[in-house]
């Protein structure tokens, strides 16, 4: 729901953006953040933030081609091997392939799984229960373990979490590195709203996805599926697992290039952008070749320990992601309030309230999961605000009193 909500809110918001990015000549977000409070070391914050927050986007992209290379091997590679040999393909794509390499898989990752997902989510439901109503009878008459997440009908604390998703999110989406890159090189005004419009369309493909993870508990219901999908590592494989039980391993296959496709394009332009900024912004790299070995270094830095993470301490892929957006958003008010009353937050006072956000999310997350069941971006934000808003009323005092 929230990708759906951020393409509306962009449609708005991103031809403004493109506009004072082409106006002031920002390139990347720590450009916009370096001219917005003239400062070098806000940019700098910006970038080394912006990349280890992306850190988690990484992993859930190398367990996501762990399990797509370990369901598509039958049983036959394990889930280690399955993660190394997707950090490997990663690798590979991102030192011999470069930014254009992703540009040219996103065109064939894109209509792969277009019609994947499509293809899955309409047809398996037909194919196992004999129509989507009956997919729904089963699933309403299935009683779940007890230890199972899954249940069809929301709780008030389900609605807790979905609301402040929902409220946050969105603004920390065309937050991301590579996001922003590629709204402030886009070639004009028309192009941005054109990509708004089709890319927005492409999240209709929500849609079949939802089936498909329905599926996945139906066939479970039905005993045509002897997986726990109800474990947080299984419910992740749900796709893959649907498509190995129900079609041949040709199409399983065929479903698995377009999902590594997917997955290593989405990765590589993260880690691309992260090594850019890193170079660029924190070690200021005096030319050409020196940019290149610095994004290199800091780039393998960030995908190694997104495999670590990913052997030692896996989560939920949507978590994951969640995780990612909970600390981009804490850029939002600093972002924002910045262009539209330049000089009213110093670089300061701007670092401090973002840092108190970040802190709040990581220790809300760490020793608490959830407090009230409310996602930790919203913690975390309303600590950048209320830090904000001390420090701008400590600065207007002493002003006063001068």
């Amino acid at each position: 729901m929230y990708g759906m909500i951020s393409y509306l809110i962009g449609f708005w918001l991103i031809p403004r953006l493109w506009r004072d990015a082409k106006e002031r000549g920002w390139l990347t977000l720590a450009d916009a953040f370096r001219d917005l409070y003239n400062s070098r070391f806000v940019a700098g914050f910006v970038a080394l933030t912006g990349a280890l927050w992306s850190i988690p986007y990484v992993q859930l992209q190398i367990q996501g081609m762990g399990y797509i290379i370990e369901v598509s091997g039958y049983g036959y590679i394990d889930p280690l091997t399955a993660k190394v040999v997707a950090f490997t393909l990663l690798a590979i794509f991102v030192i011999i392939g470069g930014l254009v390499s992703v540009a040219s898989i996103n065109a064939l990752q894109g209509a792969i799984m277009l019609i994947a997902i499509w293809f899955i989510g309409i047809v398996s439901p037909i194919v196992a229960f004999g129509g989507i109503d009956k997919l729904f009878n089963t699933l309403t008459s299935y009683n779940p373990p007890p230890s199972a997440k899954f249940h069809l009908y929301p709780t008030t604390s389900d609605l807790y979490f979905l609301y402040s998703i929902i409220l946050i999110a969105p603004m920390a989406f065309w937050l991301w590195p590579n996001r922003v890159q590629n709204i402030f090189g886009a070639r004009d005004e028309e192009t941005v709203k054109r990509n708004m419009v089709l890319v927005g369309i492409y999240q209709l493909s929500q849609i079949p996805a939802i089936l498909v993870g329905l599926t996945a508990v139906g066939l479970v219901a039905k005993g045509l599926l002897n997986v726990p999908i109800h474990v947080k590592e299984y419910a992740d494989q749900s796709f893959m697992l649907v498509a190995r039980t129900l079609f041949n391993p040709f199409i399983v296959g065929l479903i698995g290039a377009g999902a590594l496709a997917a997955s290593i394009s989405t990765a590589a332009a993260i880690l691309h952008v992260s090594g850019a900024l890193f170079s660029k912004n924190i070690v200021f790299a005096k030319n050409e070749k020196q940019l290149l070995i610095y994004a290199r270094l800091f780039t393998c830095l960030i995908a190694l320990i997104s495999l670590i993470l990913a052997i030692y301490a896996p989560g939920a892929l949507i978590y994951l992601l969640l995780v990612g957006y909970a600390g981009i958003v804490q850029f939002f008010p600093e972002y924002i309030i910045a262009l539209k009353k330049p000089g009213l937050i110093d670089k300061y006072t701007a670092v401090t309230a973002m840092s108190a956000g970040m802190i709040v999310v990581g220790y809300v997350k760490y020793y608490y999961g959830r407090i009230w069941n409310i996602y930790e971006g919203l913690w975390g934000l309303l600590a950048n605000l209320l830090v904000l808003s001390i420090m701008l009323l400590i600065k207007k005092l002493i002003k006063g009193k001068q």
